[in-house]
């Protein structure tokens, strides 16, 4: 049986019939990735949708003093890519996982194929995209609005939410460095960050791992300066 996990288990394309997805997934090649693995770099110009099936990818440009400015985080079920069909442009962004995972690589004649199918996926893609920039919009608010901390909590609130929809506690495998990146700040204000996350018993960190022992409480924590919860 042909293994069509990565277009069944995403949003875009769960209306699909399953032999719709099963001769899909035939032409889909699976792409496994790892910790700081360059997966685009900018102005490359090879068509390419990109569906995240496990793990998440960061999507940052490179200013010209070397800091990096994270534009998006994309997580199990995300897509992302560069495709004129869909009016996707990555121009100088560069793609970099996070963590392990797996990407499904779609050309544009399979997307092609899809929105020709079933004019549900155009509906659903449409979905995403709108998605992605309320998700830029929120980074744009948090880094004027919030201090390191609130990041920090903000940052680990998006990365958890795909992995378990419940309270339970989730580990994230990231090191400080990483989530330095992935926040725009330096790794020794994130270690501090983190360190104040932990004294509210909000995560618990370990090496290489955090432990997010609160996922709603950081979440309150993250919207602090919003909502006026947490004040100090």
């Amino acid at each position: 049986m042909t293994d069509h996990w990565c277009l069944s288990e995403t949003a875009l394309f769960q209306d699909l019939e399953r032999e719709r997805m099963e001769e899909i997934s035939a032409r889909v090649p699976l792409r496994s990735i790892w910790p700081g693995q360059t997966v685009r770099v900018p102005h490359e110009t090879l068509e390419a949708l990109y569906v995240v099936k496990r793990g998440h990818v960061r999507l940052f440009q490179v200013l010209e003093d070397g800091r990096t400015v994270t534009t998006a985080i994309a997580g199990p079920g995300s897509v992302f890519g560069h495709m004129a069909l869909l009016g996707l442009r990555m121009g100088g962004t560069w793609c970099e996982a996070v963590a392990e995972g797996q990407l499904c690589v779609m050309s544009a004649d399979d997307v092609r194929r899809l929105l020709l199918w079933d004019p549900r996926v155009a509906v659903r893609l449409i979905e995403q995209l709108g998605a992605r920039i309320t998700d830029l919009e929120e980074r744009l608010t948090d880094t004027v609005g919030k201090n390191v901390p609130e990041r920090t909590a903000a940052t680990l609130c998006r990365l958890v939410e795909p992995l378990d929809p419940g309270h339970r506690p989730v580990a994230v495998r990231l090191t400080h460095e990483q989530l330095s990146r992935l926040t725009g700040t330096t790794r020794e204000r994130t270690t501090r960050a983190l360190g104040e996350l932990a004294r509210r018993r909000l995560v618990r960190p370990r090496r290489g791992t955090l432990l997010v022992l609160d996922r709603p409480g950081l979440s309150m924590f993250a919207d602090r300066g919003r909502s006026g919860v947490w004040a100090v």
